[in-house]
């Protein structure tokens, strides 16, 4: 990975990851109850386990690393862009919500500009927004737990049910978890010890994806298990302030997060592909975002919270760096320059 990835902090690595699990959780699709934060919270637990190996890895990415992660980076991206056009439905942006294929397309080109723009300035650069990125919607999701807190019926925790069992809401938590990915790709450039930056995001993770499944329990009730999207309904029934809903602020925050989430993949997947093939690089932002919008229609009407996409987010995260740390003990691992 080249140097533009270079000296993250610690916060700087957790903050860009969370903003693509909040993105996730915001576009959540189905039922959810009280098991659904049991069983995200399991599958977080496991997924610092797995993510262990990476605290053993030395040296930056390997070819075969790079090639694979490039791939994963495109489809994690075109994953995130069919979230948020299912979801801009809910949230009534309206050119997107009427003009079809072509209202997909212009949103689409215009989020892929910013994306474009966060490839150009480099990872670093965008690892410093995130900072402020993910403290406004730390505030939004603040204001609506408070909302929720003023008079909350803690019975709607036993009575809403997401109609799925602990074990199914741990695989559909890894499916949402495309974002790890890019943990594997960034830790090798950042600051601090590698298994210090893992915990405290895994642990940031856990405590954002309860406060957010529970709140949103708490203010949807009963219809928390038929509304399409329970995140952003929870948005829309707040009302912390007797003038005004927070409607408006969380769309900003829904627009930010999804820019970011596509844009840090963008980032990652061009700098990879400009590595592998130099000659390009001075094109790979703008092939990394067609290339997602691509996948993003590719991908469009396949169940999201798949065994298949749990599995991609398990190799990545687990089974291509175990396979490196195999390398490396045999001596046939080919690093490239940093």
């Amino acid at each position: 990975m080249k140097n533009t990835t270079n000296k993250l902090t610690g916060r700087q690595l957790s903050a860009m990851l969370l903003i693509s699990d909040a993105f996730a959780l915001f576009c959540f699709r189905g039922g959810m109850s009280a098991a659904t934060a049991a069983g995200l919270s399991a599958g977080i637990l496991l997924q610092f386990i797995l993510a262990l190996p990476l605290a053993l890895r030395q040296g930056g990415l390997s070819s075969g690393e790079q090639g694979f992660y490039a791939v994963y980076h495109i489809l994690w991206g075109g994953m995130l862009f069919d979230m948020q056009w299912n979801t801009s439905g809910e949230l009534y942006i309206p050119y997107e919500s009427s003009g079809g294929i072509w209202g997909k397309l212009f949103i689409s080109g215009l989020i892929g500009l910013v994306c474009i723009y966060i490839s150009s300035v480099g990872i670093k650069a965008a690892a410093r927004a995130s900072l402020i990125a993910a403290a406004a919607g730390g505030i939004c999701i603040a204001i609506v737990v408070f909302s929720a807190l003023r008079s909350p019926d803690w019975g709607e925790l036993g009575r809403t049910e997401s109609g799925r069992s602990v074990c199914s809401e741990i695989q559909r938590g890894f499916a949402m978890s495309g974002g790890l990915g890019g943990l594997a790709v960034l830790l090798p450039g950042t600051k601090g010890k590698k298994l210090q930056n893992i915990a405290g995001y895994f642990a940031a993770k856990l405590v954002m994806t309860v406060i957010i499944v529970l709140t949103t329990v708490l203010v949807t009730g009963g219809i928390a298990d038929i509304t399409g999207f329970p995140a952003v309904r929870a948005a829309q029934l707040s009302q912390p302030f007797p003038s005004q809903r927070i409607d408006s602020l969380f769309m900003i925050v829904f627009t930010v997060y999804a820019v970011f989430s596509i844009g840090i993949q963008a980032a990652s997947a061009a700098y990879m592909i400009g590595d592998v093939f130099p000659a390009a690089e001075r094109y790979a932002g703008g092939v990394s975002v067609v290339l997602m919008t691509g996948a993003a229609f590719m991908l469009s009407g396949l169940p999201l919270y798949s065994f298949w996409t749990a599995a991609l987010v398990i190799t990545a995260l687990f089974a291509v760096p175990v396979i490196r740390l195999i390398c490396d003990k045999i001596g046939i691992t080919e690093v490239r320059t940093c």
